[in-house]
């Protein structure tokens, strides 16, 4: 199923009411763990408790709890059996203890990227293990072991349990970004002559929805081999967002004089299809539609030849006035503007269409031709 495809109720209803759901997740897997220490009370049974919170609290989605839970129990063995190795093969406390310095101060040099959890847990579970260097292992290896039933109680409650999924939230704020995105050129667009609207909300709004489209990166990774195998694509997705707020933000410096106002408004009305295209994006992205909305063919270069024509309707016969000169090259540069916003659009839905092509298992080539 494409990950545009309409939410089924279940899904919307777990999107909707992520917090409460998470929360009371959260506090099932804690009881879990407390119910597992009340039948068999194994020795420092807190630090499972304590791995739950640490991976479940800020993460709710499905991927985030996976990834943070590998990445924790594969730091906290690492680092429990160098632990061990030391105090159970060297006896001299300075050694032990430059060792451990030594392997904590690397592991702090090379601790970057997508596996810096990993180092980190890696490096405080040496700490822990080896304590004061009394060579007494079998508080470590319980320390590890309930840290690692901590990691698989998070797991699969994460997964098992009203499984809240980053792909809707993915698709969530990608649909809110668009949306934002087509309400300022909406308003703009229909604006009077020397507006003075403000459109920071909406392209603050639009922008928040693109970081998170950002963050929520690994979790889609753990969850979708599709979205997987089109990272890359998933990142460029995210640039022409920007390039669009970009470009969009340029809009409240067009201002044009009551006289004026016919000869913009004839770009404007030009321009109102980029709105109409973003606004059934947005809708298909949230899953308020079944199937892809059509864009014209060569969409940049239609609108630019109309708008060519439109400033050609505006430039007078007789050798231009000055202020007719300022007009001219502020209409230019308005269509110039205009014209970007097309390119953007038309970038934009290209990568959509990708994604969507790659769920439904067809062919890019074979999708083109459908559409030419």
């Amino acid at each position: 199923m494409s990950v545009f495809a309409p939410a089924s109720p279940f899904a919307d209803f777990i999107y909707r009411h992520f917090r409460s759901i998470h929360a009371l997740k959260l506090g099932l897997a804690l009881l879990i763990a407390v119910t597992i220490n009340a039948i068999w009370s194994p020795p420092h049974f807190i630090w499972s408790m304590v791995t739950i919170v640490i991976i479940m609290m800020s993460l709710p989605q499905v991927g985030g709890a996976i990834e943070k839970s590998l990445q924790r129990a594969v730091g906290t063995c690492l680092g429990s059996a160098y632990g061990v190795m030391l105090v159970a093969t060297i006896d001299s406390y300075w050694l032990i203890m430059g060792l451990l310095i030594l392997a904590v101060s690397l592991i702090c040099f090379i601790s970057a990227g997508r596996y810096s959890y990993a180092y980190l847990v890696a490096g405080f579970t040496i700490i822990i293990v080896v304590g004061d260097a009394n060579h007494d292992t079998s508080e470590a290896l319980w320390r590890t072991a309930n840290i690692l039933s901590g990691c698989v109680i998070a797991i699969l409650v994460s997964l098992f349990i009203f499984p809240i999924k980053a792909k809707q939230d993915w698709r969530s704020q990608l649909a809110n970004a668009i949306d934002n995105m087509a309400k300022v050129l909406t308003q703009h667009l229909h604006a009077p002559a020397n507006h003075d609207l403000d459109f920071r909300a909406e392209l603050e709004a639009a922008m928040k929805a693109v970081l998170t489209q950002k963050k929520l990166f690994f979790s889609l990774e753990w969850e979708s081999q599709t979205l997987k195998k089109h990272k890359i694509l998933l990142a460029e997705l995210v640039n022409k967002q920007v390039r669009l707020i970009t470009l969009l933000e340029l809009l409240p410096l067009s201002r044009w004089q009551e006289a004026d106002k016919e000869a913009y408004h004839q770009i404007n009305r030009v321009a109102a299809e980029l709105t109409a295209h973003l606004q059934r994006l947005s809708e298909f992205v949230a899953g308020k539609t079944a199937s892809l909305p059509t864009l014209p063919t060569a969409l940049g270069q239609e609108l630019q030849h109309r708008l060519q024509l439109s400033l050609a309707a505006q430039t007078p016969n007789s050798a231009p006035l000055a202020n007719e000169v300022a007009q001219g090259f502020a209409l230019t540069g308005y269509g110039w503007l205009i014209y970007q916003l097309a390119i953007a659009v038309e970038a934009l839905y290209a990568d959509i269409e990708i994604i969507e092509i790659a769920y439904s298992g067809q062919t890019v080539l074979h999708k083109t031709a459908k559409r030419s």
